[in-house]
């Protein structure tokens, strides 16, 4: 099978529409957070990332590869599958990792990524909350497409199922994680599993509105598809609680074209972080 005829997406968004049902049907949505401004942001971000930004960084690296460096098309296509996800999902992510970090480290970088934390509440819509400047600028999608040119795009595509499962359960309301905390066989397993993959305990902590509780870290837990570069970096934290406040502590509602657009569009609200 080709890249090109991979299905992934579709089987993604499949998962995507499972879960958020599950949410739907748990009463997330009834909690009365989810302004209309806010649904705007969810539907605008799915859209700009899935089908605008996406496509665009794919295209244009592409171009660029196929310009400039066509002897190396496919040319560790004979590695073996098991070692090609493993090499792909590392690199990818561990690229996510360190432009994840540097939006909660850069101030322009940072007014970008913001509208990632404005939600009310966690949520699988999250995963496509970003401005276009984030998403366009985002380097774990170059590095996909040069890791798919370079031949190793079968493990592209069932490396990118994973992380998008790992990625959508953790931003989810859907605390799938906090009942097998409780099942004492179990503690063994989970201390590996929250130290290897992200989980709604400890991505919820990171999009937490304060960290005074003890549980949010807002400057940490940054790890998307895998925890391990947290813990390898000094950024993690493991609580195993779930903080009741997620958003922002000082957060005065934006229009979605301006939380999503910035800095084409600025906020005309002077407390606002985007209104320079």
């Amino acid at each position: 099978m080709r890249f090109t005829e991979s299905l992934v997406y579709y089987e993604i968004l499949i998962l995507f529409v499972v879960i958020s049902l599950a949410e739907f049907f748990t009463g997330l949505y009834k909690s009365g957070k989810w302004s209309q401004n806010e649904w705007y942001i969810n539907i605008a971000g799915l859209f700009l990332s899935s089908t605008i930004t996406r496509p665009i960084s794919f295209l244009l690296t592409a171009y660029v590869l196929n310009y400039f460096f066509p002897d190396y098309y496919n040319v560790f296509e004979s590695v073996p599958l098991w070692a090609a996800i493993i090499i792909t999902c590392l690199l990818e992510d561990f690229t996510q990792y360190w432009w994840h970090r540097a939006a909660h480290t850069y101030t322009w970088l940072w007014k970008a990524h913001r509208v990632h934390h404005t939600a009310p509440e966690m949520s699988v819509f999250l995963t496509g909350r970003n401005s276009w400047l984030y998403l366009l600028l985002f380097p774990s999608r170059i590095v996909s497409t040069v890791l798919i040119f370079l031949g190793f795009g079968q493990a592209f595509i069932i490396g990118y199922f994973f992380k998008a499962l790992i990625g959508i359960s953790a931003h989810s309301s859907i605390r799938w994680d906090k009942p097998l905390y409780k099942i004492k066989w179990l503690h063994p397993v989970m201390w590996v599993v929250e130290r290897t993959i992200s989980t709604p305990a400890t991505h919820h902590a990171h999009h937490a509105a304060t960290d005074v509780d003890g549980i949010g870290v807002i400057n940490g837990n940054y790890g998307n598809m895998f925890f391990i570069w947290d813990m390898l970096f000094g950024t993690g934290k493991i609580t195993r609680e779930f903080s009741e406040h997620i958003g922002l502590e000082d957060y005065h509602e934006e229009p979605w074209y301006v939380q999503l657009g910035y800095p084409l569009f600025k906020s005309k609200d002077h407390r606002s972080e985007l209104s320079e």
